[in-house]
C-alpha cells in the first residue's frame, strides 16, 4: 500500500487544489523562498508544497479529512528523519470566530504538537493561527422534591470535553513569520506526538493575556 494514498491529485477537493496553488504561486514570488515546488516527492511522503525558506527546507501539508491522525503523525516523523520542517494547514469548513467549536481529531493532534495552535489558510500565503481554549458549559440550577423536602443543586460551569473556545492570533505569512522548531516526543491522554521538526509562527502565546496581539514579525520568546 502506498504511503500517500491521496496522491497525486486523486480525490483532492477543489478547495484543497486552490489552496495549494495559491500557496505555491505566492511563495515562488518571495526572494527568500527557493526551490518552490508543487507535489514534491521527498523519499516516502509527497509534500503539497515544498520550499526552502531562509535556508530551511519546509514541507507544507494541507490537511484533508481522509488523512488519519496516525498518518499525520507518521508523515511528520518521516519529514523529521529527512531533516525537513513540516507545516500542517487546515481549510476551515466553519466559522472559527464562533464562541464554541468542536475540533476534529487531526486538529486536536496538531494543536498538541504545535504547542497550542492550529493553522488555517487565510488567503495567498497568509495563515491564521488559532488556539483552542477551554469552553465552559453552563449547567442550570435544578430542583427536586423528596419525602416532602425540596432539594436544590445550584447552577455551575462545567468544562466541556467536546467544545473549545477558538482564540485566533494575528494572520502571519509563511515566508516571513515562521521559524524551525525541534519538538521532542510527547504524549498526553490519547495524543501521541513523535519527535519532529515543525515550522511554527513567531507569535508569543497570545491567549495567555488580554493585551493587544503582537505583530507577526516580533521575535518570539526563547521557547514555544
Amino acid at each position: 500500500m502506498p504511503s500517500d494514498p491521496c496522491r497525486v491529485f486523486a480525490g483532492e477537493t477543489e478547495d484543497h487544489r486552490l489552496t495549494k496553488q495559491a500557496l505555491f504561486d505566492t511563495l515562488r514570488r518571495e526572494a527568500n523562498a527557493k526551490q518552490v515546488e508543487l507535489e514534491k516527492r521527498l523519499g516516502g511522503p509527497v509534500a503539497d508544497v515544498f520550499a526552502v525558506i531562509d535556508g530551511v527546507p519546509v514541507a507544507i501539508e494541507i490537511q484533508r479529512s481522509r488523512l488519519t491522525v496516525r498518518e499525520i503523525a507518521a508523515r511528520t516523523a518521516s519529514y523529521h528523519r529527512l531533516g525537513i520542517a513540516v507545516l500542517w494547514i487546515g481549510i476551515p469548513d466553519s466559522d472559527l470566530g464562533l464562541s464554541r467549536y468542536s475540533p476534529a481529531a487531526w486538529e486536536r493532534w496538531c494543536h498538541a504538537a504545535c504547542f497550542g495552535r492550529c493553522y488555517y489558510w487565510y488567503g495567498g500565503q497568509s495563515l491564521r493561527p488559532v488556539h483552542f481554549g477551554a469552553h465552559a458549559l453552563q449547567i442550570e440550577e435544578s430542583r427536586w422534591r423528596r419525602h416532602g423536602r425540596v432539594f436544590v443543586s445550584p447552577a455551575y460551569d462545567k468544562r466541556s470535553s467536546l467544545w473549545r473556545t477558538p482564540q485566533p492570533g494575528n494572520a502571519v505569512l509563511v515566508s516571513q513569520g515562521f521559524r524551525k522548531v525541534h519538538r521532542p516526543a510527547w504524549s498526553g491522554g490519547s495524543v501521541q506526538v513523535p519527535e519532529c521538526t515543525l515550522y511554527l509562527d513567531r507569535q508569543p502565546n497570545w491567549w495567555l493575556n488580554n493585551t493587544a496581539l503582537p505583530r507577526s514579525r516580533t521575535e518570539p520568546p526563547a521557547a514555544p
